[in-house]
Formats: C-alpha cells, structure tokens, sequence
C-alpha cells in the first residue's frame, strides 16, 4: 500500500514543515495542542490513511501523546478510522472539507464551553434576581454579558452549516 510520496528533496521537506508550522499555529490559535496539529499534518500529507504507528513515527509523538491526540480528533470528526481488510490494525484519514473541520471543533470545543457559561448565567441572574440592592454597575455589565452570550449563539449557526452541506 503506497503511503504518499515520500519526500524526496529539502525543498519538499521545507515545504512539509512549513505546513506542519501553520497547523501548529493554528491549533495554538484556536487553543489545541500541538499534538493534535502534527497528527493532523502527517494525516494530511499522506496519500493513504495510517495506522497508529505509521502517525507515531511521522509526527515524532510518544505513543501517548498521539493516542490522546487521535482521540480528540475523532471526538472533533477531524478524522475517520478506516479499516483495511486482512489488517489487524486501525487506520487513520484526515477531514478535508472545511465546513465539517469547522462543525467538528464547534461541537467539540465552542459548543460545551458555550452550554457551561449559560448555566453560570443563570446562576448570577438567579442571585442578582434575588438582591432588590444589586449594584447598578454589576447588573449592567451581567446585561452586557448576557447579549454577549446571545450573540455569539446566534452566530454559531452561521459558522455551523450543518452535517448535510459540504465544501464546493
């Protein structure tokens, strides 16, 4: 089984790490480890999925670090295991379409941040409630706090197109 081209000039090895780079970029931009921006990296660049040690050896993770990091991106649908008959082990394929990347990290790291905040919302609107002699700074900024919140749960649909759409 070819498992894409392997590199062959320190141009393309310059290329290759100047693209692991802007993963890991990416992921510190976003908050993810940069485990998760190699394994994705070596996923991407290889023409056909890789089993857990082929990801191991291309992205120079210990056994650990991949594994937690295979698993959040399976949690985030960055990628599918794919088995590969008269093969004992797992295989690995990166997501490629953007819209699914993006619904995958919306539902794995927007959505459950967004879900906790309401609930501590609830909580001071609760309390704030029941203080007839709330100072009148606090209760603007919880208001201005509140259509934060708002806001940013309105936009998520438009971030989010849904599972059905795909990229053009």
């Amino acid at each position: 089984m070819s498992k894409g081209a392997p590199i062959k000039t320190t141009t393309d090895a310059s290329v290759s790490a100047t693209i692991a780079a802007y993963f890991c970029r990416l992921a510190d931009t976003v908050g993810l480890p940069r485990s998760v921006a190699l394994i994705y990296h070596s996923l991407f660049l290889a023409g056909d999925p890789l089993s857990f040690n082929e990801i191991v050896e291309r992205s120079g993770l210990s056994k650990a670090s991949a594994s937690t990091g295979l698993k959040l991106l399976e949690r985030m649908r960055a990628l599918e295991q794919v088995i590969i008959p008269d093969d004992r082990r797992t295989y690995y394929r990166p997501e490629l379409s953007l819209r699914r990347l993006v619904t995958g990290f919306i539902a794995e790291s927007v959505n459950p941040g967004l879900d906790a905040g309401q609930r501590l919302l609830d909580q001071a609107e609760t309390a704030a409630d029941s203080t007839p002699d709330l100072d009148p700074l606090l209760s603007e900024r919880l208001t201005s706090l509140r259509h934060w919140h708002q806001m940013t749960q309105d936009l998520l649909p438009v971030l989010d197109p849904g599972p059905d759409q795909t990229d053009p």
